[in-house]
């Protein structure tokens, strides 16, 4: 099977508007999160916190990522700037990290290749801010009347609703649209679809964009993943379900970490067959080797890791780059903070690179911005080919306690805690990503640094 060349990359990340502002935000060894205001939200957020966990219609935990002192400019795009500018910004940022992408690639104006392009994105069907606003009259018609009883006044009205527009019934088109109006605004191909696979969807969007062109059914391909859920629509699904830490601390690889930080952002790549990328003199950012998916199937809970099928989407990834795990130097592990997931993703990396006698150097750049659920992949992927191509692996951040497999085949010392230089083991540089989502959709994805063209 072909490899596939990644020749774009762009973001909209926690303090990082571009790829390069992440990668320095990384070695600056930044923690990206802070706590939800009031803009965020719309609404003052402490009208719905309370510390205590486990209090209905309540949350108790403030802290996030979130994408701030970013300016859309709805004149770039070839599309009606008052309609874009009353879009969600779930269209906005898939436009803005689709341009970049583009230029980045070097197609920017190259109608004849963008002609020929397709987009898979990963999205997520919470709803979001102007999706909320479709509901609202919906919301008022039925509680309205409720509160007048109980208020004993006939008089009571909720606040007005805005009068909805065109932009804002189709705000409420979050599964698929994305992709649809990126390929509209760049006059791309018809191939354009979102998909949900949780967690995992960066990755699972990146394979089925590569099937596109391993087919020949694109010459090149748009692929990423955009998480921009309502932030208080969010912030109680996590805490009902018990997803944040009630200790407040969250530090992925660290025994103390008891839970996750939810956040916000996008990432893209352009992607073309590795052969036609060298032909035409493209500048190659990284290969994809191998790209292994697996579902755990029915568990013991929504929220439980499976070993067995984080281990099988180990063995697909391999097998399909025909690659030795001992060549894999370092792994951007999913290690989102729970400490659930992470003992059992040490697990699993024990299982199967243990049985190699492979022990890769690990780490998480979720330390730095949190967990952008749907986009965690496109973090992941971002930091994975600027530590190929700069040589360096930065570290993982806020760890006191480091974690450690049972059998100590991945041992503290594994953990890459400074700013590490990239390991001379292998005379080919492969790095591994790790994606494990919600309900079992795991995915493994390798990636190679091409020395010479």
């Amino acid at each position: 099977m072909e490899k596939i060349a990644i020749i774009g990359l762009s973001c909209l990340f926690p303090d990082a508007n571009n790829p390069d502002q992440f990668w320095q935000n990384l070695n600056e060894q930044k923690d990206s999160t802070s706590s939800i205001t009031v803009e965020e939200m719309g609404l003052d957020p402490t009208i719905f916190y309370d510390p205590a966990k486990g209090k209905p219609e309540k949350f108790y935990f403030l802290k996030g990522g979130f994408i701030r002192n970013f300016k859309f400019d709805a004149g770039e795009y070839n599309l009606p700037s008052e309609y874009v500018e009353s879009l969600d910004n779930t269209f906005k940022w898939s436009l803005y990290a689709a341009k970049q992408a583009i230029v980045h690639s070097g197609y920017w104006g190259n109608q004849e290749v963008l002609a020929k392009c397709g987009v898979i994105l990963g999205t997520l069907s919470f709803p979001t801010k102007h999706s909320n606003q479709l509901i609202a009259p919906i919301y008022r018609q039925t509680i309205e009347p409720a509160v007048a009883e109980l208020l004993q006044d006939k008089d009571f009205h909720l606040a007005a609703i805005p009068t909805a527009t065109k932009a804002a019934t189709e705000n409420a088109m979050i599964s698929g649209l994305p992709a649809a109006l990126v390929a509209k605004a760049f006059s791309l191909s018809g191939t354009h679809f979102c998909i949900d696979a949780a967690c995992s969807s960066a990755f699972y969007a990146i394979k089925l964009a590569s099937y596109y062109l391993q087919s020949h059914k694109a010459d090149v391909m748009l692929s990423g993943a955009i998480s921009c859920s309502d932030p208080l629509f969010l912030r109680m699904l996590f805490s009902g379900i018990q997803g944040y830490p009630e200790n407040g601390i969250s530090s992925p690889l660290d025994k103390t970490s008891r839970g996750l930080v939810t956040s916000e952002g996008i990432g893209m790549v352009m992607l073309k067959r590795y052969s036609d990328a060298v032909r035409d003199g493209d500048k190659i950012l990284a290969t994809i080797c191998g790209n292994g998916l697996s579902n755990d199937g029915k568990g013991k809970h929504l929220l439980s890791p499976n070993t067995k099928g984080q281990v099988l989407a180990f063995e697909r990834a391999y097998q399909e780059a025909e690659l030795n795990p001992k060549a894999i130097d370092y792994m951007e592990c999913h290690a989102t903070g729970t400490l659930l997931g992470d003992t059992t993703e040490f697990k699993s990396i024990e299982t199967f690179f243990g049985k190699h006698q492979a022990a890769p150097l690990v780490g998480s750049a979720k330390a730095n911005v949190g967990h952008l659920l749907v986009a965690a992949g496109m973090v992941s992927l971002t930091k994975a080919i600027y530590s190929l191509n700069h040589d360096v692996i930065p570290p993982t951040i806020n760890i006191n306690d480091p974690i450690s497999s049972e059998n100590n085949i991945i041992s503290p010392q594994n953990i890459v805690r400074t700013p590490t230089p990239w390991p001379q083991n292998n005379p080919t540089k492969h790095i591994a990503l790790s994606a494990f989502g919600f309900g079992g959709t795991n995915s493994h994805l390798i990636l190679k640094k091409e020395e010479t063209l």
